[in-house]
């Protein structure tokens, strides 16, 4: 009697949460879960619907000295529990060890993101520890996307994050804001507390699907998380998923305690926004206020190119703390008059749509993901390929750039959005911003160098085809310990670097390009003359085959006498043991004479 009251309890939670949503399924978003951290982020999966038409509220701005948590309890909902066991000790050691790369990237990103998380999570009463599912989800990477095409800090697939008010198109995606995605994890997060009152029952629904979830309760009779992984019903990747939280969240809390306390940190995230009303391009605008592009992109990086557009007839951009007068100068001079896709310098180019690709053969023939391809141009599953369309693709053409600086456009300041300052209305003060820029710019013959990064790069390679050091790199583009280069970013190179050098290199790696090509070429020459040698010994003409036909009277020992071979010769090439045993008429193979 028991075990039917509890699955009529659990039946009744459904149909009250299926009153107010409506309930949909798609099998394409179950995609498994990897468990390993190296093998890429978890999928955020899920049938709940939300309110796809409110779009998520965001903040006109976030100050660091004004964040200040109150001690007392807001959370509406129990908070998520503790508990270590051998599953988690597994995960802890994992981080310490193979994996300690990984946690090591994610907890100096964590530090830029978690006090703005955490106040999202606040605001919605929600417990601020959910912010530590974004760290197993996608290390804090606005850019990853997984397999299942799940993109951003939260790893939403396409539909799910629409459902919960995320824009989503060609020119935005905003599953990669901070902010907003955030408040779509929250919204997600609160519907699945309401259906299964716990928390990791909550987080497993969130990686493999809360049909699934719904299905391995009722037919198991528990709620509990631990009973439901030990019968293996759920997916090993949902099964890691809640002791791989654990492990995180533990690590993050206290990582002088697990070995990870020389952590350095980004600094937290903080910003104003300015409101406008006409689509521009972003790095004109970082430009203008004197902004390196890659900081200012980092502040609004829903942003898919340099193309920020209008939703529902308004632009809100987030900008470094006091420059508001300086980005409004600067978006009036930023105004585009056509709004069309315009890719990060460096990040892509076009590619032709050939009879027989797909996006599985594109994917190879580029270095990169049928997800990251999806994502990147915004094709949905179902959709085929059209020959002669074009798409964007990753630019892997390896090349060092000059760019000169423009008396008003100093796109290559490496001043953070922190420390730079607002361009002033003054001419005065603009004139001062350029000085200092091209001051703490190393130029050769007025042109700064700069180098592409591509995939695989390194600042250590960088540093050693450039006859530099890491430091020196380092100090040139203000980067800190911990930030991770990203694949067409331009890095400053010394002023010493000289055309000379570029040219040795150039030579070098012509002359080994032709010695490569010496040897490719020496040994097709191999090739061809072994299949020429092959033909030949095909075509070249045997000797006929002797045939004798046995006529009366006559016997083997006169026939070889005949054709003057051995009588054994002839009994052995026709396999004949008794001479006296052959027949008139029968043929006889008479063996050739080398």
């Amino acid at each position: 009697m028991q075990r039917w009251t509890s699955k009529l309890s659990v039946l009744l939670l459904s149909v009250a949460f299926l009153a107010s949503c409506a309930h949909t399924s798609n099998k394409a978003e179950k995609n498994a879960i990897p468990t390993d951290p190296t093998n890429g982020p978890a999928t955020a999966t899920t049938n709940v619907t939300g309110d796809g038409d409110a779009p998520a509220p965001t903040l006109d701005s976030f100050h660091l000295q004004e964040d200040k948590p109150s001690n007392d309890k807001v959370s509406e909902f129990d908070e998520i529990p503790s508990e270590v066991n051998p599953l988690v000790e597994k995960w802890i050691g994992y981080f310490q060890g193979k994996g300690r790369g990984h946690m090591e990237r994610y907890l100096a990103r964590s530090a830029r993101y978690e006090k703005l998380m955490k106040k999202v999570l606040r605001d919605n009463k929600l417990p601020e520890d959910l912010f530590y599912i974004a760290l197993i989800e996608s290390g804090f990477s606005a850019r990853a996307t997984s397999h299942a095409s799940a993109v951003g800090y939260w790893q939403f697939i396409r539909g799910t994050g629409k459902r919960y008010g995320l824009e989503i198109n060609k020119f935005v995606d905003e599953r990669r804001d901070p902010e907003v995605a955030t408040q779509a994890a929250a919204d997600y997060f609160k519907a699945l507390y309401s259906m299964f009152g716990s928390w990791y029952l909550s987080m497993a629904s969130y990686n493999v699907g809360e049909g699934k979830v719904k299905r391995e309760i009722n037919r198991l009779d528990t709620r509990d998380f631990w009973e439901i992984a030990k019968k293996k019903r759920l997916p090993r990747e949902t099964v890691n998923y809640i002791p791989k939280y654990l492990a995180a969240r533990l690590i993050a809390k206290d990582p002088d305690k697990y070995g990870f306390g020389e952590i350095d940190y980004l600094p937290p995230i903080e910003f104003d926004t300015v409101k406008l009303n006409e689509p521009l391009n972003l790095r004109i605008m970082s430009e203008k206020m004197g902004l390196n592009y890659e900081d200012f992109k980092a502040l609004n990086p829903k942003f898919k190119g340099e193309i920020a557009t209008l939703s529902n007839n308004s632009l809100t951009l987030r900008i470094p703390v006091g420059t508001l007068e300086a980005a409004k100068l600067a978006a009036n001079e930023s105004k585009v008059d056509k709004v069309e896709f315009v890719a990060d310098a460096g990040d892509t180019q076009e590619y032709r749509i050939r009879r027989g690709d797909s996006l599985y053969t594109i994917a190879r023939k580029f270095r990169t993901t049928v997800a990251y391809l999806r994502d990147l141009n915004d094709i949905p599953r179902k959709k085929r390929l059209k020959v002669g369309s074009r798409i964007s693709v990753p630019d892997r053409t390896p090349r060092v750039s000059k760019v000169s600086y423009k008396t008003q456009a100093p796109s290559t300041a490496t001043t953070s959005p922190a420390d730079s300052k607002p361009v002033a209305s003054n001419s005065q003060s603009q004139e001062k911003t350029e000085a200092m820029v091209q001051t703490n710019s190393p130029t050769v013959d007025g042109i700064s160098k700069f180098y592409i990064v591509q995939s695989g790069d390194s600042l250590f390679s960088i540093a050693m085809k450039y006859n530099t050091t890491v430091e020196n790199l380092k100090k040139l583009n203000s980067i800190r310990r911990g930030r991770v280069l990203k694949v067409g970013a331009k890095i400053r190179l010394p002023a010493d670097v000289s055309d000379n050098k570029d040219e040795t290199t150039t030579k070098k790696s012509q002359n080994s390009q032709d010695s490569t090509q010496k040897k490719i070429n020496k040994g097709r020459r191999q090739i061809a003359v072994a299949k020429n040698m092959v033909v030949k010994a095909k075509t070249k003409k045997q000797p006929k085959k002797t045939y004798h036909i046995v006529r009366r009277g006559e016997n083997l020992e006169k026939i070889a006498n005949k054709y003057d071979i051995n009588l054994s010769d002839i009994k052995s090439k026709n396999k004949i043991r008794n001479s006296s045993k052959i027949l008139v008429g029968q043929r006889i193979l008479i063996p050739t004479v080398n």
